[in-house]
Formats: structure tokens, sequence, C-alpha cells
């Protein structure tokens, strides 16, 4: 695999005639010119599906036709149990089969074809022309296997799978606030490549791995080591040229080297690069990326190509400093993400995932925790091009089981989650679990110090984190650093319990910094309340906008500058499925977002952070959906981050304020007339505006 380089010792005579022949291989490969590279397709089209358990041989006339990323769940997932009463989870879990027809034109012939899934969730059976080609379990990361021996040229070739989201006792998560959609819920690909390429059967990994090994201001050493294959019934010397391009696709970087591969051998090649004058990837400021490209051949083969990105970058946390991005402190101001979008479920295109990544932006935010699970490929490159930092998890959430298959399951996850984004300059934290439980602590920890050790020997570059609610155990000791999901104020007590929180922790941890991983409030942005305010029942069907706003502003002054904390995550940046729970008006939804789930109501929340966090000038005026209204003297509370605003009621000014530590601004003891009443606040001089209609009811 990626990590394992030790070959074993061969006779001297064996090593002279290995030399002379890669001075003959690298002699004749420098004058044979490189062209070509790997074909990849997306099979999104040309699928049949059926929700049952039909079978292998069954007919595929009556099924479905879909397109793929698809899942069953997108509606009944979102109706909860109060929707589907008959179904022990809300929603339909079960397998299920997927079929596409396949034909290959005869120049494939001599080249290895590959079927690549981005996932299925949750255990995947695939079967090509009758073959069982294997099994994959495990819902969220990337799967591969070879086509080649099985390909009929001259006919028709059927590729079925068979997916199964019920619970299995052997594979993570067990349980969770969440959806388990089922499907091939993200993109499925035929990759075609010379015999003679680079392998995507290392855990559908790209097959190349980047390791900067030292940035400094002079110059940066880069390892890369590639899985070069040879998928040929005979030896053949091969080449592999490594070339690294800047932003602005110049080279800057590259190395040839010959290698000799047996017949049917994946053998690893190690090169170092030498960047001169290195541009670090920093963040949301500056998310530079090189590329590179790798190709190997052999003799008379095509090139097969993989590119990469490379982001030069170091991170670390300090107990003094908080946390460093090379070298600098720099502030973790987070969102918790899960994968679900309103009639979609978990089948996301490009386009949501762009569209969430300009909410995400746009709002300031600097880093992401993926809960409770890896995410998407294009989420992580889009997060390299905007510099998000990633938290990625793998799904151990609430509870474990001390079985050898589950333990095997978890570690396997992880270490796919590693390889398949080990490029990526984005992700620099490896989670390890979510609030699990105490009663289990002996369990747990002998298995959470294992995949500590497996993310040690896999990547020692990156943090490992874990999300926790369970104080004074064992297993918080286990990662780098532990993280504390925190929600006073919302199951029980006030928002101003928060720093007495913070503080109890960090005395627990000794005087270590750490991160919130969780906090947040319900809010049903068509439910309000004038003040005063008072704390709803969490379970409860009344969820007011404006308590999840207080509660927001409260919390955010305790964490802004509390230098017991490393970095903070909001629980959740959109509202997402979870069929268990019924509140806030809106059953079968976790209403805690700071975006609807249907992505068309940015709530009130959301535009608090963006006055504290983004650099672009902005004015809200809040409250903005609470009309009509009962109250004829009434705060008007707007966040900015301008230097100052004036607000207009009804056309008269009522004054400048300049916004406060926490950018709002207040206006007191505003009088509204009866009937209509127009808002309108901005920063004098400039375009910047909002502006709002309340309906002021009349008494009697």
């Amino acid at each position: 695999h990626a990590a394992d380089f030790a070959r074993p010792k061969i006779p001297s005579f064996m090593k002279r005639l290995r030399l002379i022949l890669a001075i003959l291989s690298a002699a004749w490969l420098a004058s044979v010119p490189v062209f070509g590279e790997r074909i990849s397709t997306d099979l999104s089209a040309g699928w049949k599906f059926i929700r049952q358990d039909a079978g292998l041989a069954a007919p595929t006339d009556s099924w479905e036709s879909v397109s793929v990323p698809h899942t069953w769940n997108a509606l009944d997932g979102q109706k909860g149990k109060v929707g589907n009463p008959s179904l022990p989870d809300g929603y339909y879990r079960g397998a299920c089969w997927y079929a596409h027809a396949l034909t290959f034109p005869a120049d494939e012939k001599g080249k290895r074809l590959f079927v690549r899934f981005e996932a299925a969730s949750i255990v995947a059976q695939v079967y090509f022309n009758g073959h069982f080609l294997g099994e994959h379990r495990g819902a969220f990361n990337a799967f591969c296997y070879e086509l080649t021996p099985y390909i009929d040229f001259n006919g028709s070739n059927e590729l079925r799978v068979r997916v199964d989201n019920s619970r299995f006792d052997d594979v993570p998560p067990l349980s969770g606030d969440f959806n388990m959609d089922g499907g091939l819920y993200r993109p499925v690909s035929l990759i075609v490549t010379p015999a003679i390429g680079i392998s995507p059967l290392d855990y559908a990994s790209p097959g190349v791995y980047i390791t900067p090994t030292q940035i400094g201001d002079a110059d940066a050493v880069v390892e890369v080591r590639t899985l070069a294959t040879n998928g040929a019934s005979a030896p053949v010397p091969a080449q592999v040229e490594t070339e690294i391009l800047d932003a602005g696709l110049h080279p800057v970087a590259s190395q040839k080297s010959a290698v000799e591969l047996a017949a049917n051998e994946t053998k690893p090649v190690a090169q170092t690069l030498r960047i001169p004058h290195p541009h670090r990837w920093n963040g949301r400021a500056d998310p530079y990326l090189y590329s590179v490209i790798v190709r190997v051949s052999g003799a008379g083969h095509e090139a097969d190509e993989v590119t990469q990105p490379l982001g030069l970058r170091t991170v670390a946390i300090a107990n003094a400093g908080g946390f460093l991005l090379n070298g600098k402190p720099y502030p973790i101001h987070g969102v918790d993400c899960h994968q679900d979008r309103w009639n979609q479920g978990w089948a996301l295109s490009p386009a949501n995932h762009a569209e969430d990544m300009k909410f995400i932006c746009d709002m300031g935010a600097t880093a992401i925790r993926f809960t409770h699970y890896p995410q998407s490929e294009c989420v992580h490159d889009l997060c390299d091009r905007n510099g998000l930092l990633l938290w990625n998890e793998i799904p151990l959430v609430n509870k474990v089981t001390g079985t050898p298959a589950f333990k095997n399951n978890a570690r396997l996850q992880l270490r796919e989650m590693i390889l398949q984004r080990y490029n990526h300059p984005s992700a620099v934290f490896w989670g390890l679990f979510n609030e699990l439980d105490k009663k289990l602590d002996p369990i747990e920890t002998p298995m959470l110090e294992q995949l500590k050790q497996d993310a040690r020997e896999l990547d020692p570059e990156r943090l490992t984190v874990a999300a926790s609610n369970r104080p004074k155990t064992q297993f918080d000791k286990v990662p780098d650093w532990v993280c504390f999901n925190a929600y006073p104020g919302w199951y029980s007590g006030q928002p101003t319990d928060l720093t007495k929180f913070i503080d109890d922790r960090y005395q627990e941890l000794g005087g270590r910094p750490f991160a919130l991983s969780e906090y947040g409030a319900g809010a049903n942005p068509f439910q309000h309340e004038e003040e005063p305010l008072t704390r709803p029942d969490p379970k409860g069907q009344f969820h007011p906008e404006e308590w999840q706003s207080y509660f927001h502003e409260v919390y955010w002054g305790q964490i802004k500058d509390n230098p017991k904390l490393w970095g903070s995550f909001i629980w959740v940046m959109f509202d997402l499925p979870s069929a268990r729970r019924n509140e806030g008006g809106m059953p079968g939804f976790n209403d805690k977002g700071l975006v609807t789930a249907d992505r068309q109501t940015k709530k009130d929340a959301y535009f608090f952070y963006q006055a504290n966090w983004s650099q672009t000038p902005m004015v809200y005026i809040t409250s903005r959906r609470l009309t009509p209204r009962r109250q004829p003297i009434t705060e008007i509370k707007v966040y900015s981050n301008c230097p100052r605003v004036e607000l207009k009621l009804n056309g008269r000014s009522l004054g400048t304020v300049v916004p406060d530590g926490l950018h709002i601004c207040r206006w007191e003891k505003v009088r509204l007339q009866p009937g209509q009443n127009h808002i309108e606040a901005g920063w004098p001089g400039s375009q910047v505006t909002d502006a709002c209609g309340w309906i002021m009811e009349s008494k009697g």
C-alpha cells in the first residue's frame, strides 16, 4: 500500500543486472515521445433501478430509469417518523438494485478498465457480466474494481450493484441524529488506462501521494510517491515522470525515474522534487495551488497521467498561540455540515456543492467540519480553491461494539478517508469520533488508540481530533486535540453558561486549549417572538428565530476572544433531515441550521456571523419576518461590519449608530405607526443598504 516501500534483499549479481537494465531502459525511454492519457467517463445516465431486493438475474425491463447520483430516500427521508409511521426508521432502509449496460470499442483491447464508485450507502456488492467483483462495507468512501478480465468486446456488458442501507452491526455509524440515505449517491466513473499506468486500486485513491517534507522561504522539498502498475503479462521497463506546475501552469520542478515492472506488478516509486521560492497555500487569504502531473509510460504503450493539487502549508496547534497556519495564528471560524438538500437527500450535484460553498464563503467562514463522515471529492476541490480548512471524521457516532469486525471496518474507513483525501491541502484534521457513550469507555479507548496509531502511520503531518460531549473520560485523551460539543441555553440553562463550560473543560484538560466542535440552537424562520424572549422547549413545536439569534450573539461574545479556545464550529450550516425528530413545526428535521434545507432562506443568525467574519461591507435588519407586530414600541436591531449605520423609519432618520464589539447596532424604544412601516438601514454615503417592511396591528 501507499506507505509500504520495504523491498526484499536480492543477490548482488541481480542488483548489477537490474542497474544495467535500468540504464538501458532510461536511455530508451528518453527517446520515446510520451502521448495519451487516461480517460475517465462519468456514468451518470443510463441506469436502471428497482427499490427491492430483486436479485442478480432479475430482468430489468420494468425497472425505473434513473441517473446517478441517486438515492431512494430523497423524499421519504425528509418526512420523518410522523410522515412514515409504518417504517421503523421513518424512511425505507433495505436492499435495492442498480443495473447499467455498457459496450466497449475494439480499440480499448489491450487497455485496462476500472469502475470507481465515489460512495454507495451502506453496503454495496458489485457484479460485472455475472462475475462478483467485490463488496464494499461503508457509506462514505470510494471503492474501485477492475473490469478488464470480464469484458466482452463483441457484445453488450452489464454492471449490476446491490446496495443496502440497512443497519449493520459491523459498519459504523450504528446510530446518529441524521438519516442514512441509501443509493449510489455520489458519482460513478469508468476509467480507461494503458496497460502500464498508475494504479487506482489502492483503496480507490489517486495512486499518487504528495508530501511536502520541507517548506522554507528559499525552497520547498516535496516527495511524490506513485503506484506504477503493469497490467501486461510480461515485464516492462517503464518511466515515471513527475512535473510540478505553478498556478500559472509554468513548470517549476520535474523528475524522471526508470523502473522495472514485472508482469502484473504494482510498485511504489518515490521521487523528491525541489520547488524554488515556494508560494504558500494560506487559507482564505491566498489559497495558492500548484499542480502535480505524474505520467507513467512503458515500451510501446501510451502514457497514463494523473494530476493532483499541491498546497504548500504547515498546520499546528500551540498551547499559547492557538491554531497556526504556516506558523502564524489563524482564526478557525467554522461551520458543521451534513450532505443533505431538500427533495434530494444525499444525491447532490456539483452545482449544489458550489452553491453551498458560496453560502459558506460569503458568510466569512474559514473552516468546515464534515459531520459525521467524510464528504465528496467535489467539496474538497472547492475547499482547496477557496482556502477553507477541513475536518473530516469517520462515522464513529454515539455507539460502538467490541467485535473484531466492527473494529476492522472502522480502521478500513479511516484508511480510505486518509488515502483518498491525502493530497488536498484543505484537509487538515482527521476526526476519530463524535459523542461516544461514556459507559463504553473500556471498549472504545483501545480501539481509538489503534485508530490514532493508524492515522499517524498513514499521515503524520495532519492532526487527529475528536468531538466529545462526555467530560472526564479516557477516550477524550486519545486524539491529539479533543474538542467539545456545547449547548447551554438550548437543551438546558442559559447561553451565558457557556463561559463556565469553557472554563471547566480547560481546567479538565490541564490548561490546554480546545475547540467548540458544536454549538447552536433551533429556529424556524417563520416562527417569531417579540420581547421578552424565553428559552423555547428544544423538543417543542415553537422555535422562534429571535431566540436563535440571541443565542448566537451571546455565544459569540464568549467565544471570539477567548484564549482557551483554538477554534469553533457552528451547529449547523444547513437544516437537515433527521427522521426521529418532531420539533419546531418541522417534523423530521433538525432546524439548527443557519440556512434552510431548501437553501431559500438565510436565517438572521447567518447575517450575524457575516457581520463578524466577512470583510465585505454589509448591513442587515433583523427580525424582518416578524410581521405583523403587536408591540408599537420596539427595538430595531441591525447587524453590520460598516463603520457606522443610519436607520430610517418611514423616510425619517432615527440617527447614526456605530456597531458594537459584536457588530450590532441598536435603536431602542422606536415607535411604529399603525399599518405599514418602511425600515431602511445603510452605511451613509455608500450603496450598502438594507430595507424591509413591517405591519403594526391596530388595536381592536
